[in-house]
């Protein structure tokens, strides 16, 4: 039974501290738990599946233009960070979207909603791991090593991939509510303690991974000012200014992406106002639908593909 399965997740000197469950309560799954537990957001759904769809599309040029530059260990990341966003999206924007639109809880539909929290939360990590990949690969063309890195990308590529793979198969889901309009570890299903549902492999993700990128970041946009600085030829200072537009984009996506690791975090574990709930999500929501727009913008050997 319920209580059975959620003592398999505790301390045995836990138990009795436990309130048993209320089987009184216990509706099955169906339309019942939209009508009781569910609120429908038609505009919040709404945006989510139009900014998600508009993602997908400008993605699709962009992936081109990546797929055509390959040969490049930096463009491979790239296109791979594109593959894991363009499924991510499909899930936190369009999925999340429908969800909404319907009202539903976990129980309203629980394979959809896991698949879309299974499969959101891998890609959201996979994209942590990418991130922590490029600045890192970065950091080596500016220091004349990447090289070293260029033989072993295929490999990091593949290991990323297994880690994405790890978090939406092996660890607990983040499950969409449609009453606060985000995504939470606890299904808000009755007397089951939070803590049995917390996914502390993705915390420790949010807190390590994604503040390591933010601070090599940091540390790229130092060692690229001290470079600027020391060149004496012009043609120096011109190789290394003409990187400046690729670190405002690596810069713009780091700061969604460090907004959205932490304010999921936080609102996880402790009461939080409803309007930085959805700011949470929002911020999950840019941080993968953003980039085709900073490449069509910013990065030339994009757009000259895609022209």
């Amino acid at each position: 039974d319920n209580m059975t399965m959620v003592r398999q997740w505790l301390p045995i000197w836990e138990w009795t501290s436990m309130p048993e469950y209320n089987y009184s309560r216990v509706r099955p799954v169906g339309v019942e738990w939209t009508e009781t537990r569910g609120v429908s957001h038609p505009f919040y759904g709404g945006f989510s599946i139009l900014w998600g769809t508009a993602c997908e599309i400008m993605y699709i040029p962009c992936l081109y233009a990546l797929f055509m530059e390959r040969h490049h260990a930096c463009y491979r990341i790239m296109l791979w960070l594109a593959i894991i966003d363009v499924i991510a999206i499909m899930c936190n924007s369009i999925g999340f979207g429908l969800i909404l639109i319907e009202g539903s809880v976990f129980c309203s539909r629980p394979w959809f909603v896991w698949i879309v929290g299974c499969v959101g939360l891998g890609m959201w990590c996979g994209a942590c791991i990418g991130c922590l990949l490029l600045v890192t690969y970065r950091l080596f063309e500016l220091l004349n090593l990447s090289r070293r890195f260029e033989a072993q990308t295929n490999i990091l590529i593949v290991l990323a991939t297994c880690y994405a793979l790890y978090f939406a198969f092996f660890t607990p889901p983040i499950l969409t509510n449609s009453e606060l309009n985000a995504m939470f570890y606890d299904p808000f299903i009755g007397d089951v303690p939070t803590k049995v549902y917390v996914n502390w492999p993705h915390t420790a993700n949010n807190l390590l991974i994604v503040m390591t990128s933010a601070t090599l970041y940091i540390l790229l946009i130092a060692v690229l000012m001290t470079k600027q600085g020391a060149m004496s030829s012009e043609a120096g200072r011109v190789r290394i200014s003409a990187n400046g537009p690729i670190f405002i984009q690596a810069s713009l996506i780091c700061v969604f992406n460090v907004a959205a690791s932490l304010e999921y975090i936080y609102m996880n574990f402790f009461p939080t106002p409803q309007f930085l709930i959805e700011l949470g999500h929002i911020s999950w929501q840019i941080s993968h639908g953003v980039p085709p727009f900073i490449y069509l913008v910013l990065n030339k050997t994009v757009k000259r593909h895609c022209k």
